[in-house]
């Protein structure tokens, strides 16, 4: 395992302790600070484990100042999920884009995209991961159709790899996605800037991983 736990006082959900969020879609001002802080307990307590007199505490703040600016906890958790769901996208989508159009090549830059996403923004992550069964079926809607847009993207390159040959014909290309991208996701959960090996080091090794799924070893 990628984390050695000694003792119950060192268990905790994920390695990094870095509180970190996309400074081009996150919002300015008093939000900003409720946001970082909502998302270093969601992520380290769960959702469920972190309560509203909790972050405004954190904060430095009563839970009636805290309202000013967020109506419920749920939409704290909802903003914070969109933010991350909006990243993943971006990242993977702009890696994607910027990549040579052969779909082994596409299929490298959406691992890049990928999981540096999972390695830069481990708290976000396990928010988009984790507790996205959290909110209601009036929240998540935004979240659900991001998501949908990536899982899709991927799809597209393998289906592609599959059509032109690129890839080989007898595996799952939908089992292929699901692992490729479960992959990713753990990332988040034992990666931190302690690590010995670099985002990039890693990166390479998942690629790697992604081209013998499907059939491209190197």
């Amino acid at each position: 395992m990628p984390m050695h736990i000694t003792s119950a006082d060192n268990v905790r959900r994920l390695a990094s302790a870095t509180t970190a969020l996309p400074a081009d879609v996150t919002p300015t001002g008093p939000k900003a600070g409720i946001l970082n802080v909502a998302l270093r307990l969601f992520a380290e307590q769960g959702y469920a484990g972190a309560s509203i007199r909790d972050i405004a505490q954190a904060c430095g703040l009563k839970p009636a100042s805290l309202y000013a600016h967020y109506a419920s906890k749920e939409q704290l958790l909802a903003q914070l999920i969109n933010i991350g769901h909006e990243e993943h996208f971006k990242m993977v989508q702009e890696a994607v884009i910027d990549a040579q159009p052969e779909p082994l090549e596409q299929l490298k830059a959406y691992v890049s995209g990928h999981v540096r996403f999972h390695a830069e923004f481990p708290m976000l992550a396990t928010l988009v991961n984790h507790e996205l069964h959290a909110l209601s079926a009036e929240e998540v809607t935004t979240a659900l159709k991001l998501r949908e847009q990536s899982t899709d993207l991927l799809m597209h390159i393998l289906k592609r790899g599959q059509a032109l040959g690129a890839f080989a014909k007898d595996y799952d290309h939908w089992l292929a996605g699901a692992a490729i991208g479960a992959m990713g996701i753990r990332v988040a959960n034992w990666y931190s800037e302690h690590h010995e090996k670099s985002i990039d080091e890693i990166i390479r090794t998942y690629q790697t991983f992604a081209c013998r799924l499907v059939g491209q070893g190197e």
